[in-house]
C-alpha cells in the first residue's frame, strides 16, 4: 500500500502536468484517495501539504466541507422548525423505549443542502476565488461532513465542463478501477466520477 507522502507527491506531479483528454473529461479534478485508518494522519498533514502546493508555486484556496455545511445548516431558516422536530422525535422514541427513526431527519439535511444549489454555489465562489490569481489552485477538505447525506461526485457532474483552475479533494474512501470510489469504503463503488484518482 502506498504511502500518503508518495501519494501525495504523485499528485503535485499530476496537477502540474495537468489532464489529459480522457473518456471521463478532462476538467483538472484530482482526488488525493485514503482509508478511513488515515483520516487523522490526513488532517495532521494538510497545513504541511498546504505549504508545499505553496513552494511549488501554487496559490492555494480551501474550502472545507465541514466549515459550509455547519454555515449552511445553522444559519437555514427552518433550523427552529427542524430542532422541534428533531425534539419531538427523540421524545417519541425515548417514550416507546425504540430508537429514534432519524431517516426523516436525513432526508431533511440532505434537501437542504442539495436544493437552491447553497453548497454548489458556495464551491464555484471559491473556485472563482482560486481561478482568478495567478497559479490558483482550490484544495476541497472534510469530504466526511457530507456522510450521509450528499456525495461529492454530485457536485462534481454540476461543475463539469466550468473547471477553470486545478482542484484537489480529499477522500475518504477506496480506489476500485480507473474511475469507480467507494466513499468512506463501505458505500457500494460508484462509476460516476469524471475525476483523475491518485492512491
Amino acid at each position: 500500500m502506498r504511502s500518503l507522502k508518495d501519494k501525495f507527491d504523485d499528485l503535485c506531479l499530476r496537477i502540474g502536468e495537468g489532464r489529459r483528454l480522457e473518456s471521463t473529461g478532462s476538467d483538472p479534478i484530482f482526488y488525493l484517495v485514503y482509508g478511513n485508518s488515515e483520516l487523522l494522519e490526513v488532517k495532521r498533514q494538510t497545513p504541511a501539504w498546504v505549504g508545499k502546493l505553496v513552494i511549488k508555486g501554487w496559490d492555494v484556496v480551501s474550502f472545507s466541507m465541514v466549515e459550509e455545511v455547519g454555515s449552511i445548516l445553522r444559519n437555514h431558516p427552518l433550523r427552529k422548525q427542524w430542532l422541534m422536530g428533531e425534539k419531538f422525535i427523540l421524545q417519541g422514541a425515548e417514550e416507546s423505549g425504540t430508537p429514534p427513526d432519524i431517516t426523516e431527519i436525513r432526508k431533511t439535511i440532505s434537501k437542504a443542502l442539495s436544493e437552491g444549489g447553497e453548497l454548489l454555489n458556495r464551491l464555484k465562489e471559491k473556485m472563482d476565488e482560486a481561478a482568478a490569481k495567478k497559479n490558483g489552485l482550490l484544495l476541497v477538505t472534510d469530504l466526511e461532513a457530507l456522510h450521509p447525506f450528499l456525495r461529492i461526485n454530485s457536485l462534481e457532474a454540476q461543475l463539469q465542463d466550468s473547471i477553470l483552475c486545478p482542484v484537489i479533494v480529499l477522500y475518504p474512501g477506496k480506489r476500485e478501477g480507473k474511475t469507480s470510489l467507494r466513499f468512506h469504503e463501505f458505500y457500494p463503488a460508484d462509476p460516476n466520477y469524471r475525476s483523475e484518482h491518485i492512491g
